[in-house]
C-alpha cells in the first residue's frame, strides 16, 4: 500500500493541485445527459469503494507462485498506465464544472454529507484529473485480473460486476466526472488490458521471471 501511495497517489495529488492553479481546460466534454444525471449524496459510499479494489489485487495475487509473478507484473503495468493518464491530465485537462449541481449547503460543508463532500472530498480533490476516469480504469483492470485468477466466478462474479457498475454510476451521481470520463475510462482500460496487461502477464512464465520469483511446482 505504501508503494501504491508513492507511485500513484502522490503524482495524482501533485497534478491535481497544479492544474487547479493553472485553471485551463483544453475542451469541455459536458453533454445534455450530464445535466440530467441527478446528484445522489449517499453514492459517495459507493464512490469510495474504489479503495477496496487496491488491496484485493495484492491480497488475492498471493494465491500461488504463478499469480504472485502476475501480481507484480500487473502492478507494474498499472503504475505505467496511471502515469500515462497523468500526462493526459496535464496536457489535455478538463475542468469538472458540474459540482455546482450539488446543493450549496452540501458544498459548503453543512450537515452529514456536507462533511464528506465539502470538507473532505472537495477540499482534497480539486475538480481536475477528469478523463479518462482513474476510478473506472483501475477498478475495471482489477476486476479483470481477479477474473483471470479465477478468484471471482459464478455468483461472486455477478456480485463483483454489479458492484463495479455501481462504482461507475457513482462517479456521475457524485458529480465527480462527466459521462465522457466514464466512457473513455472503459475504452482505455480495455485497450490496455489486451495490448499491455495480457502480454505482460503471459510473459511471467519466462525464465527471467521464474528466476526472479522461483516457483514451487506444487503450486503451479
Amino acid at each position: 500500500m505504501v508503494v501504491l501511495f508513492v507511485a500513484m497517489a502522490l503524482p495524482y495529488t501533485f497534478i491535481n493541485h497544479l492544474m487547479n492553479a493553472i485553471s485551463w481546460s483544453a475542451f469541455d466534454p459536458v453533454t445534455s445527459m450530464d445535466e440530467k444525471v441527478p446528484f445522489i449524496a449517499w453514492t459517495f459510499i459507493i464512490y469510495a469503494s474504489l479503495y477496496l479494489y487496491y488491496p484485493a489485487a495484492a491480497w488475492f495475487g498471493r494465491k500461488n507462485d504463478a499469480t504472485v509473478r502476475e501480481m507484480f507484473a500487473f502492478h507494474q503495468c498499472l503504475f505505467i498506465l496511471t502515469w500515462i493518464i497523468c500526462l493526459i491530465f496535464i496536457f489535455l485537462p478538463t475542468e469538472i464544472h458540474i459540482r455546482d449541481h450539488i446543493p450549496f449547503e452540501v458544498r459548503s460543508g453543512e450537515g452529514f454529507w456536507g462533511f464528506w463532500y465539502g470538507d473532505f472530498m472537495h477540499s482534497t480533490d480539486n475538480p481536475w484529473n477528469a478523463w479518462p476516469s482513474l476510478h473506472v480504469v483501475q477498478s475495471l483492470l482489477i476486476v479483470l485480473i481477479l477474473r483471470r485468477w479465477k478468484i471471482i466466478y459464478g455468483i461472486k462474479e455477478v456480485f463483483v460486476w454489479s458492484a463495479w457498475v455501481g462504482l461507475c454510476i457513482s462517479i456521475l451521481t457524485t458529480k465527480q466526472h462527466f459521462i465522457f470520463d466514464l466512457v473513455t475510462g472503459i475504452i482505455v482500460a480495455l485497450i490496455a488490458w489486451f495490448w499491455l496487461f495480457i502480454p505482460a502477464l503471459n510473459a511471467t512464465t519466462n525464465s527471467k521471471w521464474i528466476e526472479l520469483l522461483p516457483s514451487d511446482s506444487s503450486d503451479e
